[in-house]
Formats: structure tokens, sequence, C-alpha cells
């Protein structure tokens, strides 16, 4: 069986076998990563979403007092908390 002619990559000068499986760091920076193609706002959207699911949790006895308070009271200042 013939050997298969290697490819030169056009940005980092390196001769591949299969040039489509290379994952070359050159193009990367001359090109930019493929999430740069979304906005700043879809971004940002992203991590606010993500911070959202990480602290989803349940509040604790006392906290649920300090929020239900809070909530009464609307308009509160923290050294009234104390």
């Amino acid at each position: 069986m013939a050997k298969k002619k290697k490819e030169v990559c056009p940005y980092c000068g390196n001769s591949f076998a299969y040039l489509s499986r290379h994952k070359c760091k050159v193009k990367e920076r001359v090109e930019g990563s493929e999430e740069s193609e979304k906005s700043d706002v879809e971004r940002r959207i992203e991590r606010i979403e993500e911070r959202k699911r990480e602290g989803v949790r349940s509040l604790k006895k006392d906290e649920q007092m300090v929020f239900k308070h809070i909530m009464q009271q609307k308009d509160i200042y923290f050294d009234e908390l104390l």
C-alpha cells in the first residue's frame, strides 16, 4: 500500500498525513478561536446563566428569615439588619 502524501499546514509550516485532523495553534492566534464568532452580549448572557445554575441552592433557615424581613421592608440598610 502506498504512503499518503503529507500535506503542509499553511500557518505553521509543519507537514501532516492528515491535515484536516491538525489543530493548528498558529491558526487560532491569526484567525481567532471559534468562540469569537459570538458577540459580547451573547457571551455575557451565557456567563450569567452559568452563574445562576451554579448559585442555585435552597436557603438555610436563618437566611430565609433575613430574606423574608428584607422583602417586607423593601428599603432596608445593612446596619438595620444587625
